[in-house]
C-alpha cells in the first residue's frame, strides 16, 4: 500500500495547510521537514530564521502528535532525502506548498520536479499566497 509524503517547507502549521489537507483526504501519509544545508547557507538566511523554524517545527510536531501523527526532521538536500525515503518505502504522491522564495529554492524545486517525473511520483503543489510561479510572461499574470 502506498502513501503520500507531506513535505513541510516554510509553512509549518496545520491550519489551512492545503497540501496537508489534500494528503489527509487521500489516506496514509508521512510528514517531513527537510533542513537543507544549501538553503541555510544562502545570504538571505539568518540564525534567527533558523531558530524560528525550529520553534515552529516543535509546535507542528505537537499538533501532529495530537492527531496521532509525527513530524520527521531530516537533514540533507531535498532530492537526496526524497531519494533515500523513496528507496526505503516508495511513496506515490509528494504534497507541499508551492514555495515562493529565492533563486536557490526555485532551483531546488525544479530539481525535485525532475526527480518526481523520473520516478512517477505525482507532486501535488497547491499555490500558497498570491504569487504565481512558472509563468512564461509576467506582464499579464493576473489573468
Amino acid at each position: 500500500m502506498s502513501y503520500g509524503l507531506v513535505w513541510f517547507k516554510r509553512d509549518l502549521r496545520l491550519a489551512d495547510h492545503a497540501a496537508f489537507a489534500a494528503a489527509a483526504l487521500r489516506g496514509p501519509m508521512l510528514c517531513v521537514l527537510i533542513v537543507e544545508p544549501s538553503l541555510w547557507a544562502q545570504p538571505d538566511a539568518a540564525r534567527q530564521h533558523y531558530e524560528f523554524m525550529l520553534e515552529s517545527a516543535r509546535e507542528l510536531h505537537v499538533e501532529l502528535s495530537r492527531l496521532g501523527g509525527r513530524l520527521h526532521l531530516l537533514v540533507g538536500e531535498a532530492v537526496e532525502v526524497l531519494d533515500r525515503l523513496h528507496a526505503v518505502a516508495p511513496f506515490d504522491t509528494l504534497h507541499s506548498h508551492e514555495e515562493t522564495g529565492n533563486a536557490a529554492c526555485y532551483a531546488r524545486d525544479r530539481a525535485v520536479a525532475r526527480w518526481c517525473r523520473a520516478r512517477g511520483v505525482r507532486w501535488h503543489e497547491p499555490a500558497q499566497f498570491g504569487v504565481v510561479r512558472r509563468l512564461d510572461d509576467r506582464d499579464r499574470w493576473q489573468s
